[in-house]
């Protein structure tokens, strides 16, 4: 058994300008977002034949107008074939498109669609064996949606029309011929698009030349980091733009975004929130990834955001999502995960990071964010982080597993690693040449945690990531004199995991104000039990005041104490905004109500309240979140909790 004593000290919680509205709902809004269900899943992964060549470069020559549904253009690709025998090449490709020619050499190719959306192209000879060469597909059309909700969107704001593109995780074969699946980064690519010159075209790195000609303009962004498929976008209609600047570890950054022009003057105000956002990751995880281009936002017709490449997609400003689609940039764009079975290197990283920067930055916040991420982790007995259906789309973006028990994960691991040693893992993790600009695995970033900490993770893996559920623990104490003796049991909510070994804080609270302490105990077994020396008699216990652990409602009993099972004991409303009541039966006498937050700290005492029953409590100035409610009833003590909405 290792024990540690950690005193808590507390300190005044910082006020901050951010709402409570930008914490609700933000994860599942960004889930929906990604989430697309898909009525065929046949053909969308990515064709297994594309793997015998390497993609270098794209340019990627579109003409688009925001009030016509239509695209035109060519895509060239340059490539190197990988294997002996190289005389066919194939790209994911949308049937619902017409190709106009494939051209090699000059020379028009021949080309089948064996199956929906494959792009089989026969070349006239074979290959040699890794040797740049390029092709170039001419096609134009009407994207189908095979999602269901479609990659190419046009949608309309005020009046004037958009189009906007979410490829992720299976679309951006639905509107240019490319390689899918997460095999095989693409160099750099040059997007160049032709639109009616009153609109502006967002997309990736920097925009080196705008030519207008006519009636028409012509943007041309040139992007030269590796980047994913799905992370290519286009976003164009009659932007307003205006770029803030972030002073970084390495330089200034420019952050451009296009916004509507009908909204230009409240967004203004609210994007330069992402200034300190981006100051505080790349102070704690290594400088911006993409800092020869530049970072941007452009708005777009949906209520979430999107983290394609050096300028996400955006359908607010709020602080959440400012947050998680700038934490992308590192963690699902430089580092990808290189399969849809481990999403949650992408979002459980992005949401972890949005708590930080509540952590950080907005810290009125940061408990109630951690309490609400628990709350919808174990309000469902099962799920895995690990996702086991790349076909079911919305498994792959599921909030509460992906999302919510992905970022979990991650915060259990800085508490059993230590900040100091998860955040060098971290950083190690993303400037791994193995990693960095291509695509990883869960098994690196394990690797990384494990050399950094000198811990063996596979039981956490096993039981956090794999395995399904949660724990629930229930600590009995007893204090006799200095000693205090503490026996924790835990069962499981699913039987995939027997057991979470786990460090467990247990946080104790004199009787005089200011007398606290910490202990943290390694817990192995159900039944375990763990005697520490105290200087002072205890009032109260708590399990996990910071909430390291996704657990579900501990139970504190003391053998000091008990709780008469018939005393029947009502408080409501539960969940309450302004004031609860509590309501006892007629034959128990109310001697003194506590109410404490989930740090330990006494918010409201009412000594001796003349027997009143029932008793009304008015929590209207209070922070949202979750409390304990501790009633003296004649000579028992019940715990209860109360959540202030």
């Amino acid at each position: 058994m290792k024990k540690y004593i950690i005193i808590l000290i507390f300190n005044a919680i910082t006020v901050s300008f951010y709402a409570q509205k930008d914490i609700e709902n933000t994860v599942e809004s960004l889930a929906t977002t990604e989430m697309k269900t898909y009525s065929a899943a046949s053909g969308l992964k990515g064709v297994p034949e594309a793997s015998n060549y390497d993609l270098k470069y794209h340019r990627l020559i579109w003409t688009i107008d925001p009030e016509i549904y239509y695209i035109q253009g060519s895509v060239t690709s340059h490539f190197v074939p990988v294997v002996n025998g190289f005389n066919e090449m194939y790209f994911d490709f949308s049937n619902a498109l017409t190709i106009d020619s494939i051209v090699y050499n000059g020379a028009n190719m021949v080309f089948t669609q064996p199956i929906n959306n494959v792009l089989k192209i026969t070349l006239p000879s074979i290959l040699p064996i890794n040797v740049l060469d390029s092709i170039t597909v001419h096609y134009q059309g009407a994207p189908v949606a095979i999602s269901g909700f479609g990659s190419f969107i046009q949608s309309s704001h005020n009046n004037d029309s958009i189009i906007w593109t979410l490829s992720e995780p299976y679309g951006a074969l639905e509107w240019w011929p490319c390689k899918q699946d997460l095999n095989d980064k693409i160099d750099s690519i040059d997007i160049i698009v032709t639109t009616p010159k009153k609109n502006k075209v967002g997309s990736q790195g920097l925009l080196v030349n705008e030519t207008t000609d006519g009636v028409n303009i012509t943007y041309h962004w040139k992007h030269r980091y590796p980047i994913a498929a799905y992370l290519i976008s286009v976003s164009i209609t009659n932007y307003a733009a205006y770029t803030d600047v972030a002073a970084l570890s390495t330089g200034n950054l420019d952050v451009l975004n296009y916004v509507y022009p009908e909204d230009s003057a409240s967004l203004v105000n609210q994007s330069t929130r992402i200034i300190p956002l981006l100051q505080l990751f790349d102070t704690l995880y290594g400088v911006y990834p993409f800092m020869n281009e530049k970072y941007g936002h452009a708005q777009f017709g949906w209520g979430g955001g999107m983290e394609h490449q050096t300028m996400s997609s955006m359908g607010n400003f709020n602080f959440p999502l400012l947050a998680h689609e700038l934490a992308h940039q590192w963690f699902g764009d430089k580092v990808t995960c290189d399969n849809w079975h481990e999403i949650w290197l992408n979002e459980g990283f992005a949401t972890y990071l949005t708590g930080i920067a509540y952590k950080e930055l907005s810290p009125t916040w940061w408990m109630a964010w951690r309490q609400e991420s628990i709350d919808v982790i174990v309000a469902q007995p099962d799920g895995s982080v690990y996702n086991p259906d790349t076909v079911n789309v919305s498994r792959i973006f599921d909030s509460r597993l992906t999302y919510r028990k992905g970022a979990a994960l991650l915060r259990m691991l800085e508490w059993k690693l230590g900040r100091t040693n998860f955040n060098q893992a971290i950083r190690n993790y993303l400037v791994d040449v193995n990693n960095a600009y291509n695509y990883t695995t869960t098994a690196n970033l394990k690797a990384h945690l494990e050399a950094t900490s000198g811990f063996n993770l596979t039981e956490f893996f096993d039981d956090w990531y794999f395995g399904e559920g949660h724990p629930l623990y229930e600590v009995i104490w007893n204090q006799n004199v200095n000693t205090v003796s503490f026996t924790v049991n835990q069962t499981q909510s699913h039987n995939s995991v027997s057991f979470y070994e786990m460090p467990i804080p247990i946080y104790v609270k004199g009787v005089n104000t200011g007398e606290d302490t910490t202990y943290v105990f390694e817990h192995t077994f159900s039944g375990e039990s763990f005697i520490a020396t105290v200087p002072f008699i205890i009032d109260s216990v708590f399990f996990d005041p910071e909430l390291w652990i996704v657990s579900e409602n501990p139970i504190i009993t003391s053998v000091n104490e008990f709780s008469d099972e018939d005393i029947k004991v009502n408080l409501f409303p539960n969940p309450t905004q302004t004031s609860f009541t509590v309501e006892i039966d007629n034959k128990s006498k109310l001697k003194r109500v506590q109410l404490f937050d989930l740090l330990g700290n006494e918010i409201i005492t009412i000594e001796h309240p003349n027997n009143s029953n029932p008793l009304n409590i008015d929590v209207s100035l209070l922070p949202k979140g979750t409390y304990i409610v501790k009633l003296e009833i004649g000579s028992s003590i019940i715990r209860k909790k109360i959540n202030k909405i």
